[in-house]
C-alpha cells in the first residue's frame, strides 16, 4: 500500500486565487507524473476545490490549482460532513452490490426489513459472539448474509471448518455447528473463500466481524443486535 505523509497549510485566498482550473486529465497527468509508480484507481472532481483520487482503497485530494495534496478526511466546514467517508460508503454500497449472492450464506427472516452483510471467520471469538444474535436479528426481520473470510489464510483449521460447511448440504446448519464449536465432517468442492479474500482486499477489511449496511456503512467488531437494530432504524438510504 502506498502511503504518503504530507503536511499542507491551505488557505481560502490562495485557493481562490488560483489561475485556472484544472481538469480531470490536468490533475490525472500531475499526478502521475509525481507518482510514476503508483497505480490510480478512480479519479473525479469532490469539490469545486479538490480532486478525488482513489489509490489502493485509500483517497487523497487535489487541490484545483494542482499545488496541494492532501492524505487524510476532507471535512465540509460549514455542514461539518466526512466527505471522504460518503465517497467511501458509496463505494462500499456499490461494491457489496456486485457480489454474487450465492457466494454468501444468507439467514432470512420472513419478512425482510433491513438486510447486513458481515465478514466472519470461525476462529474469531468476536465472531462467534456475533453470531450468538442471529436470533435476535432474525427476530428482527433483518437478514444476515455471511461471506467466509478466513483472516488468517488457508492453512489452517479454521478455513478447512469453513470450507467444510460451505460444502455440506445445510450450510446454515453446518455453521451452526461450528460456531458451537462442534465438530462437523470434512467437505471439500469448490467454494469462494479464495475469492473473498479479494473481496475483503477491495473493501479494506483486516479482522473480523465486520459488519456493511445498507447505506455502505461499516461496523467493525462485535456490537449487540440491539445496537445494530438502532442503527439500522436510522439509516438514510440513497
Amino acid at each position: 500500500m502506498y502511503r504518503f505523509f504530507i503536511y499542507f497549510i491551505v488557505s481560502i485566498s490562495i485557493l481562490a486565487c488560483s489561475k485556472k482550473e484544472a481538469s480531470l486529465d490536468d490533475a490525472r497527468v500531475a499526478f502521475e507524473a509525481k507518482y510514476p509508480n503508483v497505480k490510480i484507481e478512480s479519479i473525479d472532481k469532490n469539490t469545486d476545490s479538490f480532486f478525488e483520487i482513489r489509490v489502493d482503497n485509500q483517497l487523497y485530494y487535489l487541490s484545483s490549482d494542482l499545488k496541494y495534496l492532501i492524505a487524510g478526511a476532507l471535512i465540509d466546514f460549514d455542514t461539518g460532513e466526512n466527505l471522504t467517508e460518503a465517497s467511501l460508503k458509496k463505494a462500499r454500497k456499490k461494491y457489496i452490490s456486485t457480489i454474487n449472492p450465492s457466494d454468501l450464506i444468507t439467514y432470512q427472516p420472513d419478512v425482510v426489513e433491513h438486510s447486513i452483510v458481515i465478514f466472519t471467520d470461525t476462529s474469531c471469538p468476536y465472531c462467534q459472539k456475533m453470531h450468538n444474535e442471529i436470533e435476535s436479528l432474525l427476530n428482527k426481520n433483518i437478514e444476515i448474509k455471511y461471506i467466509l473470510f478466513s483472516r488468517n489464510g488457508n492453512d489452517n483449521d479454521a478455513y478447512r471448518d469453513m470450507v467444510s460447511a460451505w460444502c455440506s448440504e445445510n450450510r446454515l446448519e453446518a455453521l451452526d455447528t461450528i460456531f458451537d464449536n462442534n465438530f462437523i465432517e470434512a467437505k471439500s468442492c469448490d467454494n469462494p473463500l479464495e475469492e473473498n479474500f479479494n473481496k475483503a482486499r477491495q473493501l479494506g477489511i483486516e479482522g473480523t466481524p465486520m459488519i456493511f449496511l445498507e447505506d455502505g456503512s461499516v461496523i467493525p467488531g462485535y456490537v449487540s443486535s440491539e445496537k445494530i437494530t438502532d442503527i439500522l432504524n436510522t439509516l438514510t438510504i440513497n
